[in-house]
């Protein structure tokens, strides 16, 4: 439907406050300086301490690549739930999605932003799993996620897509 999907394109699908994020980070000087800097002009929101907020995709492409899944979806082709807790969801790796389009954008933005935000944790990011869930509360969708805990250095969610009430994620440790 959309192959244009398959490969990043840096200035249509990444939102300009993310792209501006990777590039004052990278920029020499001190990381603390930047992330201050970016704070101050409202890219960056720190929720607590490790936990940020800002934004990544753009709006144009969320609904490609909404589109994109939905195709998917609707094609009947057979496809690997991501994990136990997710029905509905589709391990991106399937589609063809990693080398084209998340492995420059895991690799070439994530990790910058990882790096300077979440030194504790990395010092770079070696691997990553990219899925998606669907949640529907009115079809026979997943409807709620259990607690569980993610072995991961580093997590990052993006809503590409629907409106809802609720859904809060919670992060504990």
């Amino acid at each position: 439907l959309h192959h244009e999907v398959y490969t990043l394109q840096p200035q249509t699908f990444l939102h300009e406050g993310f792209r501006e994020i990777v590039e004052t980070l990278k920029a020499k000087g001190s990381p603390a300086v930047r992330i201050m800097e970016l704070k101050s002009k409202g890219l960056l929101r720190e929720l607590r301490p490790g936990l940020w907020n800002f934004p990544v995709l753009s709006e144009n492409f969320c609904g490609l690549l909404e589109a994109e899944l939905a195709n998917f979806r609707a094609s009947g082709l057979p496809f690997t739930a991501p994990n136990s807790m997710n029905r509905h969801g589709i391990i991106l790796s399937e589609l063809g999605f990693y080398e084209g389009l998340l492995d420059p954008l895991i690799y070439d933005y994530v990790d910058v932003i990882a790096g300077r935000l979440l030194s504790a944790f990395t010092d770079g990011l070696d691997s990553y799993r990219g899925f998606t869930v669907l949640y529907d509360a009115v079809a026979d969708g997943d409807r709620d996620l259990a607690l569980h805990y993610d072995n991961a250095e580093v997590t990052l969610n993006i809503n590409i897509g629907g409106e809802w009430e609720g859904g809060q994620v919670a992060f504990y440790g």
